[in-house]
């Protein structure tokens, strides 16, 4: 049942940056620009159509002040 494990992290992830962006008052775009993303693919991590890398994830959390496993705990 992986694909529900899988399911639930994305859910998880995409609720969890959207929250802390919000928090800082940080637009996807500023989000993806200082971590050096595109701002598209911080929308689509946001709506559970990407699956980022986790050097991806690592450069979006440092954005945020967090961990990566901040990133993908259920708050």
């Amino acid at each position: 049942m992986w694909e529900s494990d899988f399911k639930e992290l994305k859910l998880i992830l995409s609720n969890n940056i959207k929250v802390l962006r919000k928090e800082k008052a940080i637009a996807q775009e500023k989000l993806g620009l200082e971590a050096g993303v595109d701002r598209t693919l911080v929308s689509k991590i946001e709506r559970q159509i990407a699956n980022p890398s986790l050097e991806i994830l690592t450069k979006i959390a440092h954005q945020l002040d967090v961990s990566v496993i901040d990133l993908i705990s259920k708050k």
